[in-house]
Protein backbone atom coordinates (compact mmCIF):
# COMPACT_ATOMS: atom_id res chain seq x y z
CA UNK A 1 0.00 0.00 0.00
CA UNK A 2 3.02 2.51 0.99
CA UNK A 3 4.51 1.08 -2.17
CA UNK A 4 1.77 2.48 -4.54
CA UNK A 5 1.08 5.83 -2.76
CA UNK A 6 5.09 6.37 -3.24
CA UNK A 7 4.77 5.37 -7.07
CA UNK A 8 1.33 7.61 -6.86
CA UNK A 9 3.52 10.50 -5.72
CA UNK A 10 6.19 10.04 -8.14
CA UNK A 11 3.65 10.00 -10.96
CA UNK A 12 1.79 12.82 -10.15
CA UNK A 13 5.40 14.84 -9.95
CA UNK A 14 6.24 14.12 -13.37
CA UNK A 15 3.04 15.11 -14.39
CA UNK A 16 3.49 18.28 -13.00
CA UNK A 17 7.40 19.08 -14.20
CA UNK A 18 6.22 17.98 -18.00
CA UNK A 19 3.07 20.57 -18.03
CA UNK A 20 5.51 23.27 -16.27
CA UNK A 21 8.68 22.47 -19.00
CA UNK A 22 5.71 22.48 -22.21
CA UNK A 23 4.44 25.89 -20.51
CA UNK A 24 8.32 27.26 -20.52
CA UNK A 25 8.77 26.11 -24.04
CA UNK A 26 5.60 27.46 -25.07
CA UNK A 27 6.16 30.77 -23.93
CA UNK A 28 7.10 33.69 -26.89
CA UNK A 29 9.84 34.04 -27.52
CA UNK A 30 11.55 37.42 -27.03
CA UNK A 31 11.03 39.82 -29.70
CA UNK A 32 13.57 42.46 -30.49
CA UNK A 33 14.32 45.02 -27.75
CA UNK A 34 13.05 48.04 -29.75
CA UNK A 35 12.77 51.24 -27.52
CA UNK A 36 9.22 52.78 -27.56
CA UNK A 37 6.36 53.48 -25.05
CA UNK A 38 4.52 50.18 -23.73
CA UNK A 39 4.64 47.10 -21.48
CA UNK A 40 7.28 43.87 -21.05
CA UNK A 41 4.85 41.01 -21.58
CA UNK A 42 6.67 37.45 -22.26
CA UNK A 43 10.28 39.09 -23.02
CA UNK A 44 8.73 41.20 -25.89
CA UNK A 45 7.42 44.47 -25.97
CA UNK A 46 3.48 45.14 -25.77
CA UNK A 47 2.85 48.62 -27.70
CA UNK A 48 -0.36 50.20 -25.63
CA UNK A 49 -0.47 52.63 -28.51
CA UNK A 50 -1.17 52.06 -31.99
CA UNK A 51 0.98 55.33 -32.87
CA UNK A 52 3.97 54.02 -31.09
CA UNK A 53 7.61 54.63 -32.60
CA UNK A 54 10.21 52.02 -33.32
CA UNK A 55 13.80 53.22 -32.71
CA UNK A 56 15.94 51.42 -35.09
CA UNK A 57 19.96 52.38 -35.34
CA UNK A 58 21.90 53.32 -38.31
CA UNK A 59 25.74 53.14 -37.27
CA UNK A 60 28.62 54.93 -38.98
CA UNK A 61 32.55 53.42 -38.19
CA UNK A 62 34.65 55.76 -39.89
CA UNK A 63 37.64 53.52 -40.37
CA UNK A 64 40.20 56.24 -41.57
CA UNK A 65 39.73 59.65 -43.07
CA UNK A 66 36.98 62.68 -42.58
CA UNK A 67 33.66 61.81 -43.25
CA UNK A 68 31.37 64.69 -44.69
CA UNK A 69 29.75 67.46 -42.01
CA UNK A 70 26.24 66.22 -43.20
CA UNK A 71 25.22 62.60 -44.52
CA UNK A 72 21.36 61.84 -44.68
CA UNK A 73 20.46 58.20 -45.41
CA UNK A 74 16.99 57.00 -46.37
CA UNK A 75 15.18 53.89 -46.17
CA UNK A 76 12.16 52.11 -47.57
CA UNK A 77 9.27 50.10 -45.87
CA UNK A 78 7.74 47.49 -48.09
CA UNK A 79 4.76 45.18 -46.59
CA UNK A 80 3.89 41.54 -47.95
CA UNK A 81 2.68 42.94 -51.52
CA UNK A 82 6.18 44.88 -51.47
CA UNK A 83 4.38 48.43 -51.38
CA UNK A 84 5.63 51.31 -50.13
CA UNK A 85 4.16 52.04 -46.85
CA UNK A 86 6.93 54.64 -45.53
CA UNK A 87 9.94 56.17 -46.60
CA UNK A 88 12.24 57.25 -43.04
CA UNK A 89 15.15 58.50 -43.19
CA UNK A 90 18.23 59.46 -40.86
CA UNK A 91 20.94 62.27 -40.66
CA UNK A 92 24.79 62.50 -39.16
CA UNK A 93 25.48 66.43 -38.94
CA UNK A 94 28.87 67.20 -36.77
CA UNK A 95 26.52 69.74 -35.16
CA UNK A 96 24.95 67.11 -32.93
CA UNK A 97 28.62 65.70 -32.08
CA UNK A 98 30.16 66.85 -28.86
CA UNK A 99 31.97 70.35 -29.48
CA UNK A 100 30.66 69.87 -33.36
CA UNK A 101 33.97 67.40 -33.62
CA UNK A 102 34.25 66.07 -36.86
CA UNK A 103 33.29 62.66 -38.41
CA UNK A 104 37.16 61.11 -37.87
CA UNK A 105 38.02 58.09 -37.27
CA UNK A 106 35.61 56.11 -34.76
CA UNK A 107 32.08 55.10 -34.67
CA UNK A 108 29.12 56.94 -34.43
CA UNK A 109 25.24 55.78 -33.83
CA UNK A 110 21.86 57.89 -34.38
CA UNK A 111 18.09 56.56 -35.01
CA UNK A 112 14.97 56.86 -37.34
CA UNK A 113 11.81 55.93 -36.37
CA UNK A 114 9.25 53.34 -38.06
CA UNK A 115 5.98 54.52 -37.35
CA UNK A 116 3.77 52.15 -36.49
CA UNK A 117 0.32 53.09 -36.89
CA UNK A 118 2.07 54.54 -40.70
CA UNK A 119 2.96 50.77 -41.62
CA UNK A 120 -0.22 48.85 -40.12
CA UNK A 121 -3.06 51.13 -41.85
CA UNK A 122 -6.06 49.80 -40.96
CA UNK A 123 -4.67 47.30 -39.70
CA UNK A 124 -3.77 48.51 -36.69
CA UNK A 125 -7.39 47.10 -35.46
CA UNK A 126 -7.27 43.77 -36.85
CA UNK A 127 -5.71 40.86 -34.88
CA UNK A 128 -3.13 39.33 -36.44
CA UNK A 129 0.63 39.40 -37.66
CA UNK A 130 1.90 41.57 -40.47
CA UNK A 131 5.07 41.27 -42.08
CA UNK A 132 7.46 43.99 -43.48
CA UNK A 133 10.65 44.59 -45.54
CA UNK A 134 13.12 47.59 -44.27
CA UNK A 135 16.12 48.77 -46.81
CA UNK A 136 18.84 50.93 -47.00
CA UNK A 137 18.18 53.56 -50.44
CA UNK A 138 21.64 54.10 -52.52
CA UNK A 139 23.35 56.98 -51.39
CA UNK A 140 25.76 58.84 -53.45
CA UNK A 141 27.92 59.54 -50.38
CA UNK A 142 31.51 59.73 -51.36
CA UNK A 143 33.52 57.05 -49.25
CA UNK A 144 30.29 55.25 -48.56
CA UNK A 145 27.98 52.16 -49.45
CA UNK A 146 24.53 51.60 -48.54
CA UNK A 147 24.26 48.51 -46.41
CA UNK A 148 22.75 45.98 -48.38
CA UNK A 149 21.18 43.62 -45.77
CA UNK A 150 17.20 44.22 -45.80
CA UNK A 151 15.69 43.73 -42.58
CA UNK A 152 12.55 41.64 -42.01
CA UNK A 153 10.14 43.49 -39.74
CA UNK A 154 7.01 41.26 -38.31
CA UNK A 155 4.38 43.13 -36.41
CA UNK A 156 1.61 40.95 -34.30
CA UNK A 157 -1.80 42.94 -33.50
CA UNK A 158 -3.46 41.63 -30.81
CA UNK A 159 -6.15 42.07 -27.86
CA UNK A 160 -4.56 43.96 -25.07
CA UNK A 161 -6.45 42.68 -22.35
CA UNK A 162 -6.71 39.18 -23.72
CA UNK A 163 -10.09 39.82 -24.52
CA UNK A 164 -12.02 41.43 -27.72
CA UNK A 165 -12.93 45.15 -27.01
CA UNK A 166 -10.37 45.92 -23.99
CA UNK A 167 -7.90 47.64 -27.02
CA UNK A 168 -5.28 46.14 -29.04
CA UNK A 169 -1.36 46.08 -28.39
CA UNK A 170 1.69 45.21 -30.49
CA UNK A 171 4.15 43.27 -30.61
CA UNK A 172 7.66 43.63 -33.02
CA UNK A 173 10.43 41.66 -33.72
CA UNK A 174 13.24 42.40 -36.37
CA UNK A 175 15.02 39.92 -38.39
CA UNK A 176 18.51 39.79 -40.55
CA UNK A 177 18.99 36.81 -42.73
CA UNK A 178 16.20 34.82 -41.06
CA UNK A 179 18.02 35.94 -37.49
CA UNK A 180 16.41 37.85 -34.86
CA UNK A 181 18.57 41.00 -34.07
CA UNK A 182 18.61 44.21 -31.68
CA UNK A 183 16.94 47.39 -32.98
CA UNK A 184 20.21 48.84 -32.59
CA UNK A 185 22.10 46.73 -34.77
CA UNK A 186 19.43 48.04 -37.30
CA UNK A 187 22.04 48.84 -40.35
CA UNK A 188 25.53 50.27 -40.55
CA UNK A 189 27.79 51.77 -42.82
CA UNK A 190 31.59 52.19 -43.36
CA UNK A 191 33.39 55.22 -44.43
CA UNK A 192 36.58 54.99 -45.77
CA UNK A 193 38.88 56.60 -47.86
CA UNK A 194 42.49 56.17 -49.73
CA UNK A 195 45.64 58.46 -50.35
CA UNK A 196 48.00 59.83 -52.98
CA UNK A 197 51.47 60.62 -52.78
CA UNK A 198 52.72 62.59 -54.82
CA UNK A 199 57.06 62.21 -55.67
CA UNK A 200 59.96 63.49 -57.03
CA UNK A 201 63.44 61.09 -58.29
CA UNK A 202 66.06 63.02 -60.43
CA UNK A 203 68.41 60.38 -62.57
CA UNK A 204 70.89 61.28 -64.96
CA UNK A 205 75.06 62.28 -64.83
CA UNK A 206 73.76 65.85 -65.41
CA UNK A 207 70.54 65.89 -62.81
CA UNK A 208 70.28 68.35 -60.76
CA UNK A 209 69.32 67.56 -56.89
CA UNK A 210 69.51 70.78 -55.36
CA UNK A 211 66.41 71.86 -58.26
CA UNK A 212 62.95 73.00 -57.51
CA UNK A 213 60.39 71.04 -59.39
CA UNK A 214 56.91 72.32 -59.11
CA UNK A 215 53.53 70.05 -60.03
CA UNK A 216 50.30 71.22 -60.65
CA UNK A 217 47.73 68.80 -58.83
CA UNK A 218 43.68 69.02 -59.34
CA UNK A 219 40.99 66.81 -57.18
CA UNK A 220 37.36 66.66 -59.05
CA UNK A 221 34.64 64.58 -58.45
CA UNK A 222 32.94 62.36 -60.48
CA UNK A 223 29.83 63.59 -59.78
CA UNK A 224 28.28 66.96 -58.83
CA UNK A 225 26.09 65.70 -55.77
CA UNK A 226 29.61 64.26 -54.54
CA UNK A 227 31.28 67.52 -54.42
CA UNK A 228 28.45 69.55 -52.14
CA UNK A 229 29.11 67.10 -49.32
CA UNK A 230 33.12 65.99 -49.68
CA UNK A 231 35.24 67.60 -46.76
CA UNK A 232 38.03 67.44 -49.13
CA UNK A 233 41.71 65.96 -49.57
CA UNK A 234 43.86 66.27 -46.81
CA UNK A 235 47.43 67.56 -47.39
CA UNK A 236 50.20 65.55 -45.29
CA UNK A 237 53.26 66.50 -43.96
CA UNK A 238 54.57 69.94 -45.46
CA UNK A 239 58.39 71.75 -44.56
CA UNK A 240 61.50 71.57 -46.07
CA UNK A 241 61.49 71.24 -49.48
CA UNK A 242 57.95 70.56 -49.31
CA UNK A 243 55.12 73.25 -50.13
CA UNK A 244 51.67 72.99 -51.82
CA UNK A 245 51.07 76.87 -52.25
CA UNK A 246 51.20 77.73 -48.64
CA UNK A 247 49.11 75.50 -47.32
CA UNK A 248 49.06 73.69 -43.76
CA UNK A 249 50.00 70.17 -42.79
CA UNK A 250 46.07 68.32 -42.15
CA UNK A 251 44.63 71.48 -43.94
CA UNK A 252 41.89 70.57 -46.46
CA UNK A 253 42.10 71.27 -50.44
CA UNK A 254 38.87 72.27 -52.56
CA UNK A 255 37.25 70.45 -55.43
CA UNK A 256 37.90 71.37 -59.10
CA UNK A 257 40.80 74.03 -57.76
CA UNK A 258 44.40 73.65 -58.90
CA UNK A 259 47.55 73.31 -56.60
CA UNK A 260 51.38 74.02 -57.04
CA UNK A 261 52.96 71.27 -55.02
CA UNK A 262 56.75 72.14 -54.97
CA UNK A 263 59.59 68.96 -54.18
CA UNK A 264 62.76 68.92 -54.28
CA UNK A 265 64.96 65.32 -55.51
CA UNK A 266 63.59 62.52 -52.83
CA UNK A 267 60.77 64.57 -51.06
CA UNK A 268 56.89 63.62 -51.42
CA UNK A 269 53.80 64.95 -50.34
CA UNK A 270 50.65 62.70 -49.34
CA UNK A 271 47.52 63.64 -49.84
CA UNK A 272 44.53 61.58 -47.67
CA UNK A 273 40.94 61.20 -47.30
CA UNK A 274 40.11 60.77 -50.81
CA UNK A 275 37.48 58.51 -51.14
CA UNK A 276 35.91 56.68 -53.94
CA UNK A 277 34.37 59.14 -56.22
CA UNK A 278 37.38 61.50 -56.33
CA UNK A 279 39.40 61.85 -59.17
CA UNK A 280 42.89 63.41 -60.11
CA UNK A 281 44.99 65.17 -62.44
CA UNK A 282 48.98 65.85 -62.06
CA UNK A 283 51.57 67.08 -64.41
CA UNK A 284 54.84 68.43 -64.11
CA UNK A 285 55.18 72.37 -64.83
CA UNK A 286 57.12 73.15 -67.81
CA UNK A 287 56.66 69.68 -69.24
CA UNK A 288 55.09 68.64 -72.83
CA UNK A 289 55.04 65.60 -75.00
CA UNK A 290 57.79 65.70 -77.18
CA UNK A 291 56.76 64.48 -80.77
CA UNK A 292 60.30 63.77 -81.93
CA UNK A 293 61.55 61.62 -79.01
CA UNK A 294 57.92 60.35 -78.54
CA UNK A 295 58.10 61.04 -74.79
CA UNK A 296 57.60 63.41 -72.43
CA UNK A 297 60.24 66.01 -71.81
CA UNK A 298 61.11 69.17 -69.45
CA UNK A 299 64.34 71.05 -70.89
CA UNK A 300 66.98 68.24 -70.93
CA UNK A 301 64.96 65.95 -68.34
CA UNK A 302 63.03 63.00 -69.91
CA UNK A 303 59.86 62.49 -67.45
CA UNK A 304 58.72 59.14 -66.81
CA UNK A 305 55.97 58.27 -64.15
CA UNK A 306 56.25 55.52 -62.37
CA UNK A 307 53.53 53.47 -59.42
CA UNK A 308 56.12 53.37 -56.70
CA UNK A 309 58.89 55.43 -56.26
CA UNK A 310 60.95 52.02 -57.35
CA UNK A 311 62.67 53.50 -60.69
CA UNK A 312 62.30 49.67 -61.63
CA UNK A 313 58.04 49.70 -60.93
CA UNK A 314 55.68 49.91 -63.69
CA UNK A 315 55.24 53.10 -65.63
CA UNK A 316 51.85 54.97 -65.64
CA UNK A 317 50.73 55.96 -68.36
CA UNK A 318 50.21 59.93 -69.64
CA UNK A 319 46.21 60.89 -70.59
CA UNK A 320 45.96 60.21 -73.95
CA UNK A 321 44.40 63.50 -75.11
CA UNK A 322 45.97 65.84 -72.60
CA UNK A 323 49.45 63.84 -73.22
CA UNK A 324 51.87 65.32 -70.28
CA UNK A 325 48.89 64.83 -67.26
CA UNK A 326 49.00 61.77 -65.24
CA UNK A 327 44.82 61.22 -64.71
CA UNK A 328 43.10 58.57 -62.51
CA UNK A 329 40.53 57.50 -59.80
CA UNK A 330 41.54 56.88 -55.83
CA UNK A 331 39.34 55.23 -53.45
CA UNK A 332 39.68 51.14 -54.17
CA UNK A 333 43.69 51.26 -53.39
CA UNK A 334 46.15 54.37 -52.29
CA UNK A 335 47.81 55.44 -55.44
CA UNK A 336 51.67 56.80 -56.08
CA UNK A 337 52.62 59.35 -58.76
CA UNK A 338 56.41 59.15 -58.93
CA UNK A 339 57.90 61.58 -61.12
CA UNK A 340 61.29 60.18 -62.61
CA UNK A 341 63.27 62.83 -63.92
CA UNK A 342 66.55 61.69 -66.45
CA UNK A 343 69.30 64.31 -67.71
CA UNK A 344 71.73 61.91 -68.99
CA UNK A 345 74.36 64.10 -71.57
CA UNK A 346 77.82 63.75 -73.21
CA UNK A 347 79.69 67.05 -71.72
CA UNK A 348 82.21 68.76 -74.51
CA UNK A 349 85.27 67.11 -72.65
CA UNK A 350 88.32 68.96 -74.89
CA UNK A 351 91.43 66.83 -74.65
CA UNK A 352 90.91 64.13 -72.94
CA UNK A 353 93.29 64.19 -70.83
CA UNK A 354 93.61 60.13 -69.33
CA UNK A 355 95.01 59.85 -72.96
CA UNK A 356 97.69 62.33 -73.03
CA UNK A 357 100.83 60.26 -71.46
CA UNK A 358 100.25 58.00 -74.53
CA UNK A 359 99.92 60.66 -76.73
CA UNK A 360 103.07 61.94 -75.25
CA UNK A 361 105.14 58.24 -75.44
CA UNK A 362 103.77 58.62 -78.81
CA UNK A 363 104.85 61.74 -79.28
CA UNK A 364 108.39 61.11 -78.18
CA UNK A 365 108.88 58.12 -80.34
CA UNK A 366 108.20 59.68 -83.56
CA UNK A 367 109.78 62.98 -82.58
CA UNK A 368 112.76 59.73 -81.51
CA UNK A 369 112.68 58.40 -85.38
CA UNK A 370 112.80 61.71 -87.89
CA UNK A 371 115.66 62.36 -85.41
CA UNK A 372 117.29 59.09 -86.28
CA UNK A 373 116.32 59.27 -90.11
CA UNK A 374 117.93 62.26 -90.54
CA UNK A 375 121.07 61.47 -88.50
CA UNK A 376 121.39 58.65 -91.02
CA UNK A 377 121.32 60.60 -93.68
CA UNK A 378 123.61 63.09 -92.58
CA UNK A 379 126.06 60.06 -91.89
CA UNK A 380 125.41 58.94 -95.52
CA UNK A 381 125.86 62.14 -97.07
CA UNK A 382 129.17 62.70 -95.13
Amino acid sequence: MKLKKFFAGVLAAAMMLTVGATAAFATEPAASTITVPGSGINGAKMFTESDADLALTKTLKVENGTAPDSMTFNFTVKNAAQADVATPSVEFKTTDNTNSALFTAGTYTRTFNVNLATILGTNKTKVGEYTYTISENDTQIPGITKDNNELTLKVTVVNATGEIGGGYGYYAALYRGGKKIEATDAFHNTYSAKSLTLSKTVHGSLGSLAEDFSFIIKFLPETDAVAGMYKGPQVGTVGTDVSIDGKDTGGYLDLNTEYTVTLKHGKSLNFSNLPAGIKYEVYEKGSAFNAEKNAVTKDEYTVVVRESTDANSTAIAFDTTDKNTVKGSVGTANVTTAFHNTHEGQPDMGVVLDNAPYIAMLAIVAIGGVALMLNKRRRDEE
